[in-house]
C-alpha cells in the first residue's frame, strides 16, 4: 500500500509563478555533477496518506464561490460575489491563483487536468486510503467552472480578474480575504473588469487545447459513476479542439488589453502541445483513430520541448498518456527520453541534498512534476522491470526530500519544521481574523510581506516554492521565490 500510496507524488502539483528567479552571483557551485545517490526505502519513510490528505485541504483553501456543504476550513467562506460575465455566465466557482484571486485560463485548466491525471492513473491508490471521492470531488468543482466558461458557440471565458491596470497592482494588490474582495479592492475594481474571451479574433490554442483536456480527461475517471456528466464533457472536450485547432493562435499574440499581464506572469512557449496533449486525452476518452492521428502530428511539430512537464509545457505528459493506453515504443522513448534528463549526464542536476533543480522559482513542483511521470513510467511497464526501480528511486528521492529528508519539511502543516509563513494572503489576513481590515492597501501590503508574524492559520497541504541551490530556506513571505505556492 505505501508504494501506491506515494505513487499519488503529485498531487502536490500547485499553480507556481512562472518567472525564473535570478540566481545571486554569490551562489554556491552544483555541488553534485549529476546526481546524489539515493538508496530506495525498503518501507514507507513518511505518512504518505496523510500528506495526501492534506494536499487536498490545500485545494480546498483555493476555492472560489460558494463552497456549499463540503466546506473543510473555517477560516475559508464563500466568495467571488460579483463574478458574472456579459453573457450572464457564473464565474464565481473554481480555484483562486496561488496567493490571489486571479483566474488565469492556462494554469488553472492544466492543475484541474492534472487532477483528474492522479485518479486516472493511481485512483486504486486513492480509494485504499479512502480518498477517491474527495479527489473526484475537487476535480469536478474545477471542471464545473471551466464548463461555466463556455459562453456560447464562438466565446469562452480565457482570464477573469484584474490583476494590474497599468502600473497599480490591483489582485496582486490586494491582501485581504478573497470574502471581502468588493468591499476592499484597491480602485473599487471588480473581477469582471477583467474578463477576456478567447474566440475566432482573440484566438488561444493553449487555452482551449488544455480545457480541452481537461474535459476529456474528467470525462474518463467519471465515466463508471455519473455516464451523463461524463458524456457532457466529452462533448465538451470536443467543441474546444475543434475550436482550438480551428482558429490556431497563442494568447502571447493577443491584442486585448486584459491579456496584457499574463504574457508576463504566464507566457506560453508555444500551443502544440496542449493540442498533442488534448487530442492525447480524446484518443483515450473515444478509442477513435483520428485523435491518436491528430495528436502524433502536434507531437511531431512540438519535439523541441522534451525536457519539462508543467504548466506550460506538456508534451511529456502526451507521451506519457498515450505510453500507458497503447505500450507503443514510440511513445515509451518519448517517457524515457524525458526521464533522462534527470539521470546521470542529463541536463537537469540536483542539490547536494538531492532536489532535481530544473528551475530557481518552484523547484520543488518541477521535481514534483518529474517523480509523478516516473511513477506512471513505472506502473506502465511493471513495478520490478529495472527500468521501473530506477524511476522510482529517483522519484522517492524527490518526495522524500520534500517531505524531511534535506532536515526539513517543505509541505505546510506536515513533518519537521515545515514554512510557518507561506506567501498566502488568506491564510495571514482571513474573514475571520483580519486585524488590518479596512486600511490602506498599502499599509497592509507592508504587514503582509515584512512582518514577522506567522500565518494565522495553517495553510495545510501547501508545497512551497523550494529552497535555493545551496539548499537554504527563508521563511518569510517577502521572499517569495520561496515560500509561494
Amino acid at each position: 500500500m505505501a508504494r501506491r500510496v506515494f505513487a499519488l507524488f503529485n498531487l502536490f502539483l500547485l499553480v507556481n509563478v512562472p518567472l525564473t528567479f535570478a540566481q545571486d552571483p554569490e551562489d554556491p557551485p552544483n555541488h553534485a555533477n549529476s546526481t546524489v545517490p539515493y538508496d530506495l526505502p525498503k518501507t514507507a519513510k513518511y505518512d504518505y496518506a496523510e500528506v495526501l490528505h492534506k494536499s487536498f485541504l490545500f485545494y480546498h483553501s483555493q476555492r472560489s464561490g460558494k463552497l456549499g456543504p463540503n466546506r473543510r476550513l473555517a477560516w475559508r467562506g464563500d466568495s467571488c460575489f460579483v463574478c458574472s460575465g456579459p453573457n450572464g455566465e457564473d464565474l464565481s466557482g473554481g480555484y483562486y491563483e496561488a496567493a490571489n484571486t486571479m483566474k488565469w485560463g492556462l494554469p488553472l485548466a492544466f492543475t484541474v487536468t492534472q487532477l483528474a491525471f492522479n485518479v486516472y492513473a493511481f485512483g486504486d491508490a486513492m480509494k485504499a486510503v479512502n480518498e477517491l471521492d474527495e479527489a473526484k470531488e475537487g476535480v469536478k468543482w474545477g471542471t464545473d467552472y471551466l464548463v461555466n466558461c463556455i459562453s456560447d458557440s464562438e466565446n469562452f471565458v480565457g482570464q477573469f480578474g484584474v490583476s494590474a491596470v497599468g502600473k497599480t497592482d490591483i489582485d496582486f494588490g490586494y491582501f485581504g480575504p478573497p470574502e471581502e474582495y468588493e468591499k476592499w479592492v484597491p480602485m473599487g475594481i471588480q473581477h469582471p473588469e477583467g474578463l477576456a474571451y478567447i474566440n475566432s479574433t482573440n484566438p488561444s490554442s493553449e487555452i482551449l487545447g488544455e480545457t480541452a483536456a481537461t474535459f476529456a480527461a474528467t470525462s474518463i475517471i467519471f465515466a463508471d459513476t455519473d455516464k451523463d456528466y461524463s458524456t457532457k464533457l466529452l462533448g465538451h472536450a470536443k467543441d474546444l479542439y475543434t475550436r482550438a485547432t480551428t482558429h490556431l493562435g497563442s494568447y502571447m499574440k493577443s491584442t486585448h488589453p486584459n491579456l496584457k499581464t499574463v504574457k508576463e506572469w504566464y507566457p506560453s512557449s508555444l500551443y502544440y502541445d496542449e493540442l498533442a496533449w488534448a487530442a492525447s486525452w480524446l484518443y483515450i476518452a473515444t478509442k477513435d483513430q483520428q485523435y491518436r492521428d491528430q495528436a502524433d502530428g502536434w507531437i511531431a511539430k512540438s519535439q523541441d520541448h522534451t525536457t519539462e512537464y508543467s504548466w506550460d509545457e506538456k508534451l511529456p505528459g502526451a507521451y506519457s498518456i498515450l505510453f500507458m493506453e497503447t505500450k507503443n515504443e514510440t511513445y515509451k522513448a518519448g517517457v524515457e527520453n524525458y526521464i533522462k534528463t534527470f539521470y546521470p549526464g542529463g541536463t537537469v542536476k540536483q542539490t547536494a541534498k538531492g532536489l532535481a533543480f530544473q528551475d530557481g522559482w518552484g523547484s520543488l513542483s518541477y521535481a514534483a512534476n518529474a517523480g509523478f511521470l516516473m511513477m506512471t513510467y513505472a506502473k506502465t511497464i511493471g513495478y520490478q522491470q529495472p527500468n521501473a526501480t530506477k524511476a522510482i528511486t529517483y522519484a522517492a528521492q524527490q518526495l522524500n526530500y520534500a517531505l524531511g529528508d534535506c532536515g526539513r519539511s517543505w509541505v505546510v502543516g506536515f513533518g519537521k519544521d515545515s514554512p510557518l509563513r507561506p506567501y498566502h494572503k488568506s491564510s495571514y489576513n482571513s474573514f475571520i481574523d483580519y486585524p488590518m481590515r479596512g486600511k490602506d492597501n498599502g499599509a497592509q501590503g507592508e504587514d503582509f510581506l515584512n512582518s514577522d508574524t506567522l500565518n494565522r492559520f495553517i495553510l495545510y497541504g501547501a508545497l512551497v516554492g523550494g529552497p535555493a541551490w545551496d539548499d537554504s530556506f527563508k521563511d518569510n513571505r517577502a521572499n517569495y521565490e520561496y515560500t509561494d505556492k
